[in-house]
């Protein structure tokens, strides 16, 4: 049996593909399985994948049709073989001792999972995301109220919460902990799915140690399905914010997490604004057509209007600070167009054209 098994999904990513693949292998832990999933690749992504399985027998290339990196990955885990499972995206790469240094973690305090620190890239700027936990194992309260809860989102509009990003490329899993609880990915989820994959793994665990280390470069890519535009969206959201709430609610944490379900339900929907009105391009009118079925949505009119009630007054109060400048014109916007405004303020003026003075 190998200490851990790392699996990738595959699609479509010839570009990036060896550069990843030769982290991989670069890895101070040799006792590795590496499974390549490839999802229907349309470019020479498969024929990468079994040049390099020919150069090294740890190496395993499972070749289906699409139906999509949730159904990748959940092939992956049901063919890994190793104590742990690990994820790397095709365009992204890791540091060396990544999974030897997580191994060694995890297997040091005998968790279900382990959390490490990832590095974000681009071609201008490189940025180090850390945890901001100084502990090296959480008991089930701090899962609670440092990891689920900042992966979930704000407890208020305002920017003052410590943001977990809840991608599974960070984290190492045992397996068996994966296999008792059948946790897989939900197929039909196009985004966001490893967040809630996350979020399910840790209503389960009772103990997760965190890797204080920077290992992994998560390449930011502007042909991601958060930064191109997505004719389903808005549905897409939904139908994760929907799912998140069901998780939430199994484990009887669905009203402590209001709040942050709600802000996350609210920068959902200006996310879908945005991939609308900004991404589209079909005519304004059809563009502004859709952006008003979204801020006409009920449930964002309730969640809105509970957001008024309990941190509206706080973004008042902090009407000159800069820091809340962007939340505030979210919300304030969002609450005027939607009608869920009852002081019935005017719209946030930043892309509005000022009316010329009469003469």
């Amino acid at each position: 049996m190998k200490n851990v098994s790392v699996i990738v999904p595959v699609y479509n990513v010839e570009k990036y593909l060896s550069r990843c693949l030769d982290s991989i292998l670069s890895q101070t832990m040799r006792d590795i399985e590496i499974i390549l999933v490839n999802d229907g690749s349309k470019d020479s992504s498969l024929e990468i994948c079994r040049s390099y399985a020919e150069k090294d027998s740890r190496i395993v290339v499972i070749d289906k049709k699409n139906e999509g990196v949730s159904v990748a990955r959940n092939a992956g885990i049901d063919a890994a073989k190793g104590t742990y499972v690990g994820f790397v995206d095709p365009d992204d790469w890791i540091e060396p001792r990544m999974y030897e240094s997580m191994y060694n973690t995890i297997e040091k305090y005998g968790c279900c999972m382990a959390l490490c620190n990832y590095i974000k890239d681009s071609k201008f700027s490189i940025t180090v995301k850390t945890i901001k936990v100084n502990r090296d194992v959480l008991g089930k309260l701090d899962i609670i109220n440092e990891l689920i809860a900042n992966m979930v989102g704000m407890e208020d509009i305002l920017p003052k919460y410590s943001n977990v990003m809840g991608c599974v490329w960070r984290c190492l899993y045992r397996r068996d902990f994966l296999n008792d609880f059948n946790l897989r990915f939900k197929p039909g989820i196009s985004i966001m799915e490893d967040l809630l994959f996350n979020v399910q793994s840790l209503v389960y665990c009772d103990r997760v140690c965190i890797d204080h280390g920077v290992y992994y470069h998560y390449m930011r890519n502007k042909t991601s399905s958060l930064r191109t535009y997505n004719n389903k969206m808005w549905q897409d959201f939904k139908k994760v914010h929907n799912t998140l709430e069901e998780i939430l609610e199994d484990a009887d944490l669905e009203e402590y997490m209001r709040n942050r379900l709600d802000s996350r339900y609210i920068a959902m929907a200006a996310c879908a604004v945005g991939n609308e009105i900004y991404r589209n391009s079909t005519k304004l009118r059809e563009r502004m057509h859709t952006a008003k079925y979204i801020i006409q949505d009920e449930k964002l009119k309730e969640v809105l209007e509970r957001t008024r009630q309990y941190n509206f007054e706080n973004l008042r109060d902090l009407a000159g600070s800069k820091v809340s400048a962007k939340e505030r014109a979210v919300v304030r916007n969002l609450l005027f167009y939607s009608g869920s405004n009852p002081d019935r303020m005017e719209p946030t003026a930043s892309r509005r054209q000022k009316r010329p003075k009469r003469r």
